[in-house]
């Protein structure tokens, strides 16, 4: 607001200035209309000088915390729509331009987290580190832990024992994903651009996240659920047991209980929902008197496709409490358009980077049910 100011400030004092010339290069006094203007504009001058003043008066108690969170969303709203203008190609100064493209702003990339978290209930729901470099929890090593209590005699000195610490070493293992826009779909203006460019690359991360914390990689990549040590195996290559759901449940103690989950295929759901006895009856009855509402055995249930649906010698099922048993890393993401490189096939294309990793950080509060080998 204040640049505008600014702005209209220095062009009233160029018509100030030209009413004068004119006065001057004839050697004579200013005429009634010329006196009339130019005290209309000096008191325009005056009113904008006003306003800027009260303005720097209120980002000084912006500073203080008094009306913070109303410029954050103004900010906010700025940059969301300096981002329309980059993709639209349109000039902005929110926008600050790369010899590689347009470097977008930090509300934008935020958006793209918090949506999703909205969908990814693993990396919304587990403990988030965003510290750069090898980020090292350590924890107790229960294998090698010898610390316990004995009877003793007076006088007598008790046994030193000991722990051993290990550590989790959360690490930035790079990723990216680019979106390429049809231009026709960009030209339509009632398209609301901002969102529907953030949700394209939302549902990609998302997808990228999802898997990875539930599949994971083996080639030095990211590896959380899929390198559980807590892990039990069916009794059939392609079947699963209520026992079995009883007996992974079982795995976890107590303390993890309260905010554990169930994670599975939509399609291993739809089969734990169909197991039936020899008579044919639900094992499940209750659970399907209820509605069968999105909780198994009491706990709430997330679906999601990047599980394996069951088949032999895949991991098919985890129920852990996500908090106590994950720990995710994000680093700051960049995201940029390229405009010039998709030019020939009427699109544009929007990259978005980001380093990424995620571990067990407590193998007690994860287990994970494994269909048995063929």
């Amino acid at each position: 607001m204040i640049k505008a100011l600014e702005e209209k400030r220095a062009n009233l004092l160029d018509e100030m200035q030209d009413v004068m010339e004119g006065a001057r290069k004839e050697t004579r006094a200013l005429s009634e209309d010329e006196e009339k203007k130019f005290s209309e504009l000096k008191n325009e001058v005056e009113r904008i000088d006003r306003t800027i003043e009260k303005e720097n008066e209120m980002r000084s108690f912006d500073e203080l915390g008094v009306t913070g969170r109303k410029e954050k969303e103004e900010k906010e709203d700025v940059e969301v729509r300096a981002f329309a203008s980059v993709i639209r190609n349109r000039g902005d100064e929110n926008i600050t331009k790369s010899d590689n493209g347009a470097v977008i702003p930090k509300t934008i990339a935020q958006k793209i987290v918090d949506q999703i978290k909205d969908i990814s209930p693993l990396y919304e729901m587990s403990e988030k580190f965003d510290t750069k470099g090898v980020t090292g929890i350590p924890y107790v090593d229960v294998e090698h832990d010898n610390i316990v209590m004995g009877y003793a005699e007076e006088f007598v000195d008790l046994e030193a024992k000991g722990e051993k610490l290990a550590s989790v070493n959360l690490e930035g293992k790079l990723a990216g994903v680019l979106a390429k826009i049809s231009q026709s779909l960009l030209n339509n203006t009632d398209l609301d651009l901002t969102n529907h460019v953030v949700n394209k690359l939302a549902m990609a991360r998302a997808t990228f996240i999802d898997h990875e914390i539930i599949a994971g990689n083996t080639e030095n990549k990211i590896i959380a659920l899929s390198a559980a040590k807590n892990t039990m195996t069916a009794a059939k290559t392609n079947e699963l047991k209520a026992d079995e759901l009883i007996e992974l449940q079982g795995m976890l103690k107590s303390v993890y209980q309260k905010g554990a989950i169930w994670v599975m295929n939509p399609k291993t759901f739809t089969q734990v929902k169909l197991l039936k006895d020899g008579n044919g009856k639900y094992l499940l009855n209750d659970l399907i008197t209820d509605g069968f509402s999105g909780f198994l055995l009491g706990k709430p249930v997330y679906t999601s496709d990047q599980f394996d649906e069951i088949a032999a010698g895949k991991n098919v099922i985890a129920y852990l409490d996500p908090a106590q048993a994950l720990a995710t890393k994000t680093i700051e993401e960049s995201i940029q358009v390229l405009r010039e490189k998709y030019a020939i096939q009427h699109a544009l294309g929007i990259v978005e980077w980001a380093e990424l990793d995620a571990k067990i950080q407590n193998e007690q509060a994860a287990a994970v049910l494994k269909m048995k080998s063929a």
